[in-house]
């Protein structure tokens, strides 16, 4: 009877906004608003995710498909910032690698990465990770590392391991599909000793984050073009990294990955042709669209007041606060222009632990004037004074078992208090930076955004699935902010030289 593969997992999970003021240190790890848990050891990083619809669910049904030993290390994951601090990679980083040394030999590794994490030591420390564990386990252990779509893919990431494989949905609904191809492969690899050959292609373009959603032209055709090519005869897996933005690395933009059976030739040719096409369509993949914060507002109240309207709140994507890019989550261009305009029905978060303190020693139905948002920096707006009434007060935890972003289902938003202001706008303030990607954040403190005219969500596209069921428009807005949408906005050092659209002349090489 042959040997059951003991395969092991690990991961440290980060979105690094290397533009964003809030530092991503130790404290920031200790808590999260995506999980109970930031940090997960053994079998809590198995408990935590087993219903859930994270790529570890994905690892958790694939043991079971295959009947190997999944052995799970650590997971580290907490919400996108600034840069990681020295001191976590040193931590849970050499934690993790130590569980490696000592609970091994493995058969298998599964790295459950993010893609795009920045550390004030290695501005690719996915990779400076993946190299490491490939240093423990030597060149004949298979390594496979899961990705997200905004992940910035390396040289380094796909030398050291045997094969990436990213989500190819934005919004992320694909993470358990995309885990099993990875157990698919390092299951293949272990029992028949092959390893596919694989093949890095690098066009030197961005896509902007307007048009990341890859269900709309022109995201659409590129994750089509993938499809065809993992279609063809020997083509053996394949992925398309969209690159994130915000981080100030020289990895940054697209990225196109093939595998094949045996032949290099063919993994290139299919990733060149790939990224041809993509660089063809180059000034329709980077395009920063959408109303200013006061063209939003108007026309959102506008919209509101028509009898013909949808059913429905009209959803404003806040995309310069985009908390899952790594925002402060206390913009208040948005909220500054609905008392200007004096819009009455509006529901939204903002994050503000000062404001909360200040309600929590007023109490629960007391009228409260606080100052509120605009605290982190000087990026997000001024703080809005507003006055009201404190009506709900809540630990912030919340759950969704439906389909969500990346498929988190564990969240914790920290202390949560909702004033209901007399000039009309509701306002949850939140402790922990938590994106609005599920509306059971405001189920749980007893709202429901259907019955609102106008809603706010941070996000740009990770919002949708919880909101465009409900939505009779979803309305994505240029705000300012870390994670503003026109990159010409931010100081870059570290990108390659000749970079679109930062270059309108840049060239390819393979065009």
């Amino acid at each position: 009877m042959p040997k059951k593969l003991r395969i092991a997992t690990l991961g440290i999970h980060h979105e690094t906004n290397t533009f964003a003021s809030n530092k991503t240190t130790m404290a920031e790890f200790e808590r999260s608003g995506l999980q109970t848990y930031a940090v997960q050891r053994g079998q809590q990083y198995y408990d935590m995710h087993k219903s859930a619809q994270t790529s570890m669910a994905g690892f958790i049904q694939a043991s079971e498909k295959h009947n190997f030993e999944l052995v799970p290390l650590i997971f580290a994951a907490t919400d996108p910032a600034g840069t990681i601090s020295k001191e976590v990679f040193n931590t849970i980083g050499g934690e993790a690698l130590e569980m490696l040394e000592s609970q091994g030999p493995f058969d298998a590794i599964l790295i459950n990465q993010m893609g795009a994490a920045v550390s004030e030591e290695y501005p690719d420390m996915d990779g400076e990770l993946a190299r490491r564990v490939r240093t423990i386990v030597g060149p004949d252990v298979p390594v496979a590392m899961t990705l997200d779509l905004h992940a910035n893919v390396s040289k380094l990431m796909a030398e050291v391991t045997d094969a990436l494989v990213i989500y190819k949905t934005n919004p992320h609904i694909d993470a358990i599909p995309r885990a099993h191809d990875a157990c698919d492969l390092v299951v293949r690899m272990a029992t028949e000793n092959w390893r596919p050959a694989k093949w890095l292609e690098q066009p030197p373009m961005v896509v902007g984050i307007f048009q990341h959603d890859t269900r709309d032209m022109p995201m659409k055709a590129v994750i089509d073009d993938l499809e065809s090519v993992l279609r063809l005869p020997g083509i053996v897996g394949g992925s398309i990294g969209q690159g994130y933005p915000w981080s100030d690395v020289y990895e940054n933009g697209l990225s196109c990955y093939v595998l094949h059976e045996d032949s290099i030739d063919k993994a290139k040719k299919a990733a060149q042709w790939i990224a041809r096409r993509a660089w063809s369509n180059r000034k329709y993949l980077y395009k920063p669209v959408g109303p200013s914060p006061s063209e939003a507002v108007g026309y959102a109240l506008t919209q509101a007041a028509l009898k013909s309207k949808k059913p429905g709140p009209i959803v404003l994507l806040d995309v310069g606060d985009n908390i899952g890019a790594g925002s402060s989550g206390d913009s208040t261009f948005l909220l500054s222009e609905a008392l200007k305009q004096n819009a009455r029905s509006w529901l939204q978060t903002i994050r503000d632990p000062e404001a909360i303190d200040m309600c929590i020693k007023a109490g629960i139905g007391k009228s409260i004037t606080v100052n509120i948002g605009g605290k982190a920096d000087s990026l997000h707006g001024k703080p809005v004074e507003l006055t009201g009434r404190i009506t709900r007060m809540s630990d912030g935890r919340f759950e969704d078992g439906g389909t969500v972003h990346a498929g988190w289902r564990f969240f914790d938003a920290g202390t949560t208090v909702v004033i209901e202001s007399n000039e009309g706008p509701t306002v949850a303030l939140v402790t922990s930076r938590v994106g609005n990607m599920s509306r059971e954040q405001f189920y749980s403190l007893g709202y429901r955004p259907e019955d609102f005219d106008i809603v706010v969500a941070k996000g740009v596209v990770s919002p949708r699935p919880a909101y465009q069921p409900i939505a009779s428009e979803m309305v994505t807005v240029n705000t300012p902010g870390a994670t503003s949408g026109d990159m010409s906005t931010f100081r870059y050092k570290h990108l390659r030289k000749s970079l679109y659209p930062l270059d309108l002349n840049a060239q390819y090489a393979h065009d």
